[in-house]
Order: C-alpha cells, then sequence, then structure tokens
C-alpha cells in the first residue's frame, strides 16, 4: 500500500528468494546462494513477488553475470545501435513517426534481446550511459527525418534508473539544442513502474518536460494496478495500449471492451492513444472503429533500420 512522505506518494516492494534444506542446498553457504538466485529471479519478474529456488536459476544466474560481463566496453565497441519501429496514423495511413527500439550484438554472446539485458543494465547502473546513447543517437536521426517530414515524431523509452538520473534533463536539452529537433515531436514513454520508484523530482520533471513542449506517454497501459490514478496525477499527453490487449481483442469480448474503453477513457481526459501490437488487418479495423489515434506492429512494419525508414519517408513524400 502506498504511504506519503513530505506529500509524496511512495510504494514499497519486497522481493524474497526461498531456498530448502537439504533439496537446495547441505550448508548455510549454499542455501544462501540458491536463495539469492531465486531472489534476483523474483525481482527480473515484476518483483514484490516470491519465488522458490529451481536448478535452472543457476543456469540463468551464469547467463546474467555473461551478460553483465560483455555488457562494459559494450558502447566503446560499436556493439548497440537501433532499430526504429514506424508509428501510423489510422485515420490517415500517414507514418507520423517511430518508436526508437535498443538492440545488441555481442561477438561472443551473439544478438541478445532487450528483455534479457535491459534488466542487468539496470541493476549495474550501466543504463544510464545506454539510455544516453539511445537518446542521442534517435534524436539525431529525427532531426535527419524532419528535414524530409517536420513533424515526424520521434518515441523514445526511460527506464526507472535513467528517470531518476539528476542529468537526465541536461542531457536532454543539450541533444535538443545539438540538433534542430521540434520539442514537441519528441515522446518519452514510462511504465508504471518508473513512477513506482517513488522518486522525489518525478512531479519536478514532468513539469520541466512538459514546459518544453515535450510530451510524456504511459507505456504498457493496462498491466499495473496504478494506472489510472497516475493518468490523472501527471501530466501525460499519450497512453499506449500494452499489446497483450490487442493480442486478443478481435476474439476475447473483454479485451475489446478494455480496449475501447480505455481509448474513450484517454480521450476524455484529453490524451491520444497508440495501440502497441497490431499484427492482424481486423485488429486495425477494429481499432479504427474505436477512433484510436495511432498504431504500431508487425501488420504495418517489422522494427527497420535507419536508412529503411527514410526509404519508406522519402516514398511517402514523393507519392
Amino acid at each position: 500500500m502506498p504511504f506519503s512522505i513530505d506529500g509524496q506518494s511512495l510504494t514499497m516492494t519486497l522481493s524474497i528468494g526461498v531456498a530448502i534444506h537439504p533439496v537446495d542446498g547441505n550448508d548455510a553457504s549454499q542455501l544462501l546462494r540458491q536463495a539469492d538466485a531465486a531472489m534476483f529471479y523474483a525481482k527480473s519478474n515484476g518483483r514484490n513477488t516470491f519465488t522458490y529456488y529451481t536448478e535452472s536459476m543457476n543456469r540463468d544466474a551464469t547467463r546474467r553475470l555473461l551478460i553483465e560481463q560483455q555488457m562494459y566496453g559494450a558502447l566503446e565497441r560499436g556493439e548497440f545501435y537501433l532499430f526504429y519501429q514506424p508509428q501510423i496514423e489510422l485515420a490517415t495511413g500517414k507514418m507520423i513517426g517511430a518508436e526508437a527500439l535498443l538492440r545488441w550484438q555481442n561477438d561472443q554472446l551473439g544478438p541478445i534481446g532487450p528483455d534479457e539485458f535491459i534488466p542487468v543494465a539496470e541493476q549495474t547502473g550501466l543504463i544510464v550511459s545506454i539510455g544516453e546513447f539511445v537518446m542521442h543517437s534517435a534524436i539525431k536521426m529525427a532531426s535527419k527525418w524532419q528535414a524530409l517530414q517536420p513533424d515526424f515524431r520521434m518515441a523514445i523509452n526511460l527506464s526507472p534508473c535513467q528517470f531518476r538520473d539528476p542529468g537526465l534533463l541536461g542531457f536532454v536539452e543539450q541533444q535538443l539544442l545539438q540538433y534542430p529537433v521540434q520539442p514537441n515531436t519528441l515522446e518519452l514513454e514510462i511504465t508504471e513502474g518508473v513512477l513506482l520508484s517513488g522518486y522525489l523530482m518525478t512531479d519536478e520533471l514532468f513539469q520541466s518536460f512538459t514546459a518544453k513542449g515535450i510530451e510524456m506517454a504511459m507505456d504498457d497501459f493496462g498491466t499495473g494496478y496504478s494506472s489510472l490514478s497516475y493518468l490523472r496525477r501527471y501530466p501525460f499527453a499519450i497512453l499506449k495500449i500494452d499489446r497483450s490487449f490487442i493480442n486478443d481483442m478481435t476474439t476475447d469480448p473483454a479485451d475489446r471492451e478494455l480496449v475501447n474503453a480505455s481509448i474513450a477513457m484517454a480521450h476524455g481526459l484529453g490524451l491520444k492513444v497508440v495501440a502497441e501490437g497490431v499484427e492482424t488487418e481486423e485488429q486495425a479495423n477494429s481499432l479504427k472503429i474505436m477512433n484510436c489515434d495511432y498504431v504500431q506492429g508487425y501488420y504495418f512494419s517489422k522494427p527497420i533500420t535507419p536508412d529503411e525508414l527514410i526509404s519508406k519517408l522519402e516514398n511517402y513524400v514523393h507519392e
């Protein structure tokens, strides 16, 4: 349950790892290691839960250690890069922007998915420098794309650790000074997990970004517990409906109603709506009937390279 300190709402979570004698170990040292592995597993699977140790966790822990070791120096080696997934305005079919998506290709481990490396980057603190790389690269590319389409939007994800970084606002301001991008075409996406962290500067940071015209988006809407209260409290401009609801909306009446209600609610609050994970024509048509503003997903385009996106923009401009 949230509690208040100096007017700020804070929420604490508890993650527990459980190891049982003698199944998981014969001495205290071994049992503590196994319990610790189980605790990290609980943290990486949503936090605020408990997990019993299993042998597979040792394999997972070894894999995590390898990822952590390779992550140090990965930026300097140029192993991180960005793909971009176009966002489409449903009413017109126009490509109005893109979301920057981080990828990692390591010489020893091969391609590593964000679901694996982002939690490690968060836990080690490396996410701050990696996030700055994403911000710099995405804004730089947006400046090139806006030469073709001045109102082209760029959506960038912020992790909880990035959001709490005292240098975040200054770094964003620096990038906007370096590259000619209109602040109102920049969209910063955060999940409910960012707000649950209880960061004391949250209100001030929101005010600073919105005062500059930068739009804030709530990502993965519907997957948390307090999303509605946060939409009322903070000046979000965009709501992104999680793909888990879009997946089954054409076959599950409950999901369909939830999506429809979310769109209507967001519009009532003055927010634009982006539906993620649109993979079929039926989903796209249903969302259009519901007056969803924007969509992204494999039905329209997979994540693509910067050059591929420029080609799409050039083709659109010359049509």
